[in-house]
Order: structure tokens, then C-alpha cells, then sequence
């Protein structure tokens, strides 16, 4: 019995263990707060400069990753183990991701800059 325990007692430091471990490298990367902001996003599509100024005047820390090609982006979403508050694919692509279940709703009422979009953007026939 005082193995099992023991055994258990290990088992249980262990896990522990790697949990603080992986909280802190996900805090020291940036992820898993609420002052960040994770994109996926065709390469080049956006300026590292005005990255560093969307930092500077939102006071929030933006990782921004990049794909190359919708399949690889979609597998990355599909596989899990990332998580991103916003991607951008090609039109196809949401389509897809719609089907696959890769998409969560907006809530625009949190949007409240949403109504400087004009009105050409929004509702698309890939994007209702």
C-alpha cells in the first residue's frame, strides 16, 4: 500500500510539474492571456512595424504567425494544440472550415468599431 502511495504521490508531482512548467513557457511566449491577440495570417500581409504600433497604442501583445497555403493553415487549426483569435484564409477556405466546424461565431456587439466597415465587406455570400 505505502508503494501505491508513493507511486501515486510521484505520478502526481510529475504531472504538476509539467503543467507549471508549460504555463510558464506559454506566459513567457505570450500566449493563454487576456492582453493578447494570436494571428495567422498569410505571410508579409502585414507590416511588422504597425504590429509594434497596434502594441504600443492597445497596450496588448499581438503573435503573429504565418502560412503559407490554406491546406497548411487548416491543418494546423484541424490538429488542435493552437489556438488563434484571428485567421485569415482565402474565401474557399472559410467555406471549408464552416463545414469542418473550424469556425466560431463574432459577436459584433463586441465590435464596436465594426460600423466603419463598409458595407461591401460584411455579409459576404462566404461570410454571412
Amino acid at each position: 500500500m505505502k508503494k501505491v502511495l508513493s507511486l501515486f504521490l510521484l505520478v502526481w508531482l510529475i504531472a504538476f510539474s509539467l503543467l507549471y512548467v508549460t504555463k510558464m513557457i506559454e506566459s513567457s511566449e505570450g500566449y493563454g492571456g487576456n492582453n493578447t491577440l494570436t494571428i495567422y495570417n498569410w505571410g508579409d500581409y502585414i507590416d511588422p512595424a504597425l504590429i509594434k504600433k497596434f502594441e504600443k497604442e492597445t497596450g496588448l501583445k499581438v503573435i503573429y504567425q504565418t502560412f503559407d497555403s490554406n491546406e497548411a493553415m487548416m491543418t494546423k487549426i484541424s490538429q488542435g494544440g493552437a489556438t488563434f483569435d484571428v485567421a485569415v484564409p482565402s474565401e474557399y477556405a472559410i467555406s471549408k472550415m464552416k463545414e469542418e466546424g473550424l469556425l466560431l461565431p463574432i459577436d459584433h456587439a463586441k465590435i464596436p468599431n465594426l460600423r466603419y466597415i463598409d458595407d461591401r465587406f460584411l455579409n459576404l455570400s462566404f461570410d454571412p
